[in-house]
């Protein structure tokens, strides 16, 4: 503690023996050994409580210590007569930290007096303290401030000081800042011009503060000259003395609390200075509260990512924007956003890189649309943007400009990214008046912009809403179909062009839906892939295929089966660990099955699926592997050398232009995929014929193995089984029995 009183020869004493026989009083703090650290507030040394009263020894103040340790809030008091002096009268009380105040004085007319009043003042203190501090604690956030202010006034009232204030220092101890202050009536206020106060302007106020030592000074004016520069700022204030109190942990303050005394000297006793480190700690209680409220606040409304809001604060924000747009009679806008295909980069590269995306996403979603009303992450990859319209074609230029920015490459790692999304927009008043219902339709319209091909926006249009509802009614009887084993493989022929002899099957997928009978991929597929259960649905069709092939081979051992996989499949650790298990138990069986993969999906992920593939065909080293819709991708020619393929599909757009508009682009393209595959001794399939011309024509073009409804549809295992049977088909589907 740096006490000046000290310094200006007020030092109320020294060490000799018996000293208090002179008359001495005043406050001294001690230890639990009776020795003395403070009198009035400044240091003392080598001095104990027998050289004050020497009556007063060792051993009585030990039997004084257990009885007050018995009873904290006891104050013990014991007169000693003296034959040539005033009798001396001592208190002693416990203070809070362990150490002990006594307080020594003469008895005398109207000592009991002056000595009830100092008590009942005490308590008066103590008490106001404790109200304070319960208020401050149990303050809302936005009430604090001024909360603090009154505080500061009723302390500095308590006490007859000119201005109470409180200090904050800056998390790298750089500035403080005034950040609250009362004044006496005709005091003027200095606060708004200590803002930001390099703290190393005031270094030997500063050194002792943060050393956690509260500074008393009586006379400003008997400040030493390293003091000089604090010395002209309390001059210029004004200020004759001042006591300052840090608070915050013991060697780590984090600001203080100030009592100046503008109109006279004074000097404040031991006693006292302790208890205003009790205000210290009560302000730093309730501003430490305050930001643990604040960090509350903003962990229970920020993601944590993006630093975007979350759903919770959507709703807030949305809430506000409805009732500003009822007031305002505009309309308003919410776009909800969904990254297409995000699950790939998170199955391929791992969540760490994922969400460096994702805080792109979200710092390109603010910058492109800075007048949102609210951005904010719903989850995963969803975001939404809540936006006040003047005028549609505003509105679409805005949301193009997201998908100009978002298309840019991303670069993370070394790899290039470009990011694609679908947006859905719902309007108020016109599709929705209340934030859930124009959320909801926001979500429809994306799903209707994903299912038109992706990487575009749609508006809300109340048909959506009817295919949304029969999308989720379908999403949960899916759920239940695949529990009930409801989806099972019809078979589709492969047949040789040359012979019409049927070779195998192609599995594919049909669910036999209770109510509505059996329903084709295009009705429930997109579903199944939305809800996350396309996989499954693959690894249930293997099985069934697995099964009929067994029977198949029996009669008919050169019989295959292809099954199709969606090259999302090959993302999932679970669904290939699966397969891995479903090929391990077919044994020699999976020598006769053909995993289809559609080139556009493979393309999505090469490298990922590529590796995939090849424990695939570790696991099972006859199986093959065939890429579905071949022709379709664009990179379908520079890749397919580096995949463990054995069947290229020709795409049955290539096939329907046989017969079309422009058959000699057709041929030409078939003709060198065929060249191809015989380069790399790969099998070649056309799918998709439906006419006798068209089976000519790939005849012709050396393509030896084809599959369409020319042959057969789809059939269930029965009639497959009498296919395979028959051995043969005709161009009409008749079949033909090997003579």
């Amino acid at each position: 503690m740096v006490d000046q009183s000290a310094r200006a020869g007020r030092q109320p004493g020294g060490a000799a023996p018996g000293f208090a026989h002179a008359g001495l009083t005043g406050s001294f703090l001690l230890d639990r050994d009776g020795r003395v650290l403070e009198a009035d507030g400044a240091p003392v040394s080598a001095c104990c409580l027998a050289d004050l009263v020497p009556e007063f020894d060792a051993a009585e103040f030990a039997r004084w210590r257990i009885a007050l340790d018995g009873f904290p809030a006891a104050v013990l008091r014991l007169d000693f007569p003296r034959v040539d002096a005033p009798a001396v009268s001592l208190r002693v009380e416990r203070e809070i930290d362990g150490r002990y105040l006594a307080t020594l004085g003469g008895v005398g007319d109207g000592d009991g007096d002056g000595y009830r009043e100092r008590l009942e003042n005490r308590l008066v203190f103590e008490h106001m303290i404790a109200a304070l501090s319960t208020e401050l604690i149990h303050a809302p956030s936005e009430r604090l401030d001024g909360l603090i202010e009154q505080a500061l006034g009723r302390i500095g009232s308590f006490f007859g000081v000119d201005r109470a204030y409180l200090f904050r220092f800056s998390g790298d101890r750089a500035s403080m800042d005034n950040t609250h202050e009362w004044v006496e009536e005709g005091i003027s206020r200095e606060a708004h011009k200590l803002q930001q106060v390099p703290m190393d302007h005031f270094g030997w106020l500063m050194r002792e503060l943060l050393a956690g030592r509260f500074v008393h000074i009586p006379v400003v004016a008997d400040l030493p000259p390293e003091a000089a520069t604090e010395a002209a700022e309390f001059e210029r204030e004004g200020i004759r003395s001042l006591v300052l109190v840090p608070f915050g942990e013991a060697q780590a303050p984090e600001g203080f609390i100030g009592f100046d005394s503008v109109r006279r000297e004074r000097h404040w006793s031991a006693d006292i200075l302790l208890g205003l480190r009790l205000v210290g700690q009560m302000f730093y209680n309730a501003l430490r509260a305050q930001v643990m409220s604040n960090s509350l606040i903003t962990l229970a409304s920020l993601d944590p990512l993006t630093g975007l809001g979350n759903r919770r604060l959507l709703g807030e924000q949305l809430a506000y924007a409805l009732e500003r747009s009822q007031r305002e009679q505009t309309r308003l806008a919410v776009v909800l956003v969904d990254l297409d295909d995000f699950k790939l980069v998170n199955d391929s590269y791992g969540h760490s890189l994922g969400d460096e995306i994702l805080k792109t996403v979200a710092s390109r979603l603010a910058a492109s649309v800075p007048a949102a009303d609210s951005i904010a992450r719903l989850g995963g990859d969803e975001f939404v943007l809540v936006v006040h319209v003047d005028a549609l074609d505003s509105l679409v230029q805005q949301v193009e400009r997201l998908f100009e920015a978002m298309r840019e490459p991303v670069e993370l790692r070394g790899m290039r990214f470009v990011l694609r999304m679908s947006a859905g927009i719902a309007l108020y008043p016109a599709d929705a008046t209340d934030a859930e219902a124009l959320l909801r339709q926001a979500d429809t319209a994306m799903y209707a912009a994903k299912a038109g091909g992706r990487d575009r926006h749609a508006f809300f249009a109340p048909p959506m809403a009817l295919a949304s509802r029969t999308t989720l009614t379908l999403r949960h009887e899916l759920q239940r179909a695949l529990e009930r084993d409801e989806i099972r493989p019809y078979y589709q022929p492969r047949v040789a062009l040359s012979s019409s002899r049927v070779l195998g099957f192609e599995a594919l997928a049909r669910w036999h839906h209770p109510e509505r009978g059996v329903l084709l991929p295009g009705e429930f597929l997109e579903i199944a892939a939305q809800g996350g259960m396309l996989g499954r649905i693959d690894q249930r069709i293997l099985a069934h295929a697995l099964a009929d092939l067994a029977g198949w081979r029996r009669s008919h051992p050169d019989c295959m089966v292809s099954v199709n996989l969606d090259a999302s499949d090959l993302q999932d650790e679970a669904l290939v660990a699966g397969l891995l298990q479903q090929l391990d138990t077919a044994g020699d069986l999976a020598d006769a099955v053909e995993i289809e993969i559609t080139e556009t999906s493979l393309m999505r992920n090469i490298e990922q699926a590529a590796r995939t593939l090849a424990r695939l065909r570790e696991a099972a080293p006859g199986l093959r592997i065939a890429i579905d819709d071949f022709g379709s991708g664009y990179s379908s020619l520079a890749y397919v050398g580096r995949l463990p393929v054995a069947t290229l599909k020709i795409d049955r757009s290539f096939v329907a232009e046989l017969g079309g508009g422009n058959p000699r682009n057709a041929r030409a393209i078939i003709h060198s995929i065929v060249d191809l595959s015989r380069s790399l001794g790969l099998h070649v399939i056309a799918e998709g014929v439906e006419t006798i011309g068209q089976a000519d024509e790939l005849r012709r073009l050396d393509c030896l193995e084809a599959q369409g409804f020319l042959f057969a549809p789809g059939l269930p295992h029965a009639q497959a089984s009498a296919l395979l049977q028959a051995g043969f088909v005709t161009a009409a589907g008749v079949h033909a029995v090997r003579s």
